[in-house]
């Protein structure tokens, strides 16, 4: 039996490629802000680093802040210099 479509041996090694691109960008995310590694933000990482990425494509006004907002999670609020911080983690190793 011959597998399905989307299930190839290169579907297996984007969907590899996918996970470390996700573990990477959670560690960086611990290492900007060690609250950013409670799986309540771990959740969201991935969406939240996606919308942040096509915001810096579009060169969006006030990014660091974007990204302080989108990335505060519960009562742990990001300051703006983290948010520059995590821009610059997107920049360099997630955005695409």
């Amino acid at each position: 039996m011959e597998p399905g479509p989307g299930t190839g041996p290169s579907d297996a090694v984007d969907e590899a490629f996918r996970a470390a691109r996700s573990v990477a960008l959670q560690s960086g995310l611990r290492y900007i802000d060690p609250a950013l590694g409670t799986p309540e933000s771990l959740a969201a990482a991935d969406a939240n680093a996606d919308a942040q990425c096509a915001d810096l494509r579009r060169n969006v006004a006030n990014p660091d802040r974007l990204a302080a907002q989108r990335f505060s999670v519960g009562n742990h609020k990001v300051t703006e210099a983290d948010g520059k911080r995590i821009n610059v983690l997107l920049r360099n190793s997630y955005c695409g």
